[in-house]
């Protein structure tokens, strides 16, 4: 049974009648008609729950889509992020090599007026081209073939971008972090895709390390950080034929559109040349978001938001007016205790360790507190080296 029997009337009833079921408390009943793949029909509704929040205008925007199995799902980009990225390179024709569930490509298409899609699994590809025509308001024209990457750029057509999303995960390993052992490999195919496109984007694991993979791949124009929902989700590297010796890293928190709500902009040679403000806690503390955590840019937040650091280590900033634009979460400091738990009149409270020498969860059974509450508690090392609970809640 393949995935064109989705679309099977009495199958498409039983799938969306239960899509907000525990697929495991499912999976132990009997299917309605025994000839169904049933296997493939909860994948489907387990897919179908993801996608509420990840691509929720793909729940809801036509009867007839079929949602691509769980694991290329889990990769796939959400419709925030897409959308985000879609918007960075302007153009007219683009050429997706790793098409996966379609997410970047349908977001692609608002911007482009055509556009070529990849996906080496038969299956993929397959589901690309059926979905997308669903989902897509534009009239772009659209390509979609089943072929590896390496193959396929040998005779790729010019474009104004390339977009690339190489697999970081397979049967054997889960969670590779360094381009060259990723599926394809971009380093083995950059030289190819520089000649075929003017501008190349290059998805990438928050894991990667941006200072080397800027060094890796020699030809970085751009480094953008991107957080959703509280989340550092994408790295993403745009890459030309020239490129200044230090890239702009913009790091940013979107909403469910892609709207950008906070935004750093800074090089590393910038960063580098920064010296930052350090005192001792002031009426209010900071904790930047995960992206601006991820793009390094700890002395330039400093300089930008008017701020100090409680050490040249401990990336938490303080202030005594509060900077309500600050990239990330916000507290008024309610005090300051030794690390005792007779120190801490608190039954339950959030606990954060910015440059401490132990663990969260060591901390809290140290202390004796339940997590959750009003009360945060940000365990750190001052610019005095004394080691600090201060005690926040948030403005």
């Amino acid at each position: 049974m393949n995935w064109q029997s989705l679309l099977n009337p009495d199958i498409q009833k039983f799938i969306h009648g239960h899509d907000g079921e525990d697929v495991t408390a499912l999976a132990l009943k009997k299917p309605p008609n025994p000839d169904w793949d049933y296997r493939l029909i909860l994948d489907q509704i387990k897919a179908r729950q993801k996608a509420k929040v990840k691509l929720p205008l793909w729940s809801g925007h036509h009867p007839d889509i079929v949602f691509p199995p769980v694991n290329i799902l889990e990769q796939a980009s959400s419709a925030a992020t897409a959308r985000y990225k879609a918007g960075l390179i302007h153009g007219k024709t683009f050429c997706d090599l790793t098409g996966g569930a379609g997410v970047d490509s349908c977001a692609l298409t608002e911007h482009y007026e055509s556009g070529i899609i990849i996906d080496r699994d038969e299956n993929a590809a397959a589901l690309i081209a059926h979905n997308l025509p669903l989902l897509c308001l534009s009239e772009a024209k659209l390509d979609v073939r089943c072929a590896a990457a390496k193959d396929f750029i040998k005779d790729m057509p010019n474009v104004d971008l390339t977009i690339i999303d190489p697999q970081r995960r397979d049967i054997h390993t889960k969670g590779k972090f360094k381009l060259e052992s990723t599926s394809p490999n971009v380093i083995e195919l950059l030289p190819q895709l520089l000649d075929k496109a003017h501008s190349i984007l290059i998805k990438t694991s928050p894991m990667l390390d941006i200072a080397q993979t800027i060094k890796d791949l020699e030809c970085v124009q751009a480094v953008h950080v991107v957080e959703w929902r509280g989340d550092c989700k994408e790295l993403l590297f745009i890459l030309g034929r020239s490129a200044p010796e230090t890239p702009l890293i913009t790091a940013v928190s979107i909403n469910d559109i892609g709207e950008v709500l906070s935004r750093l902009d800074f090089t590393l040679e910038e960063e580098k040349e920064t010296k930052a403000a350090l005192s001792m806690p002031l009426r209010y503390l900071y904790e930047p978001g995960p992206a601006f955590q991820k793009s390094g840019g700890f002395q330039v937040i400093t300089k930008r938001f008017e701020l100090q650091k409680l050490h040249q280590h401990t990336h938490l900033y303080t202030s005594d007016t509060l900077r309500t634009d600050f990239p990330g979460r916000c507290f008024e400091i309610i005090d300051q205790h030794p690390v005792r738990a007779e120190k801490i009149q608190l039954k339950q409270a959030h606990i954060t360790t910015r440059n401490f020498p132990m663990s969260t969860a060591d901390l809290r059974k140290k202390l004796k507190l339940k997590d959750g509450g009003k009360d945060y508690l940000f365990a750190c090392t001052l610019l005095n080296e004394t080691k600090t609970l201060i005690h926040a809640q948030k403005t």
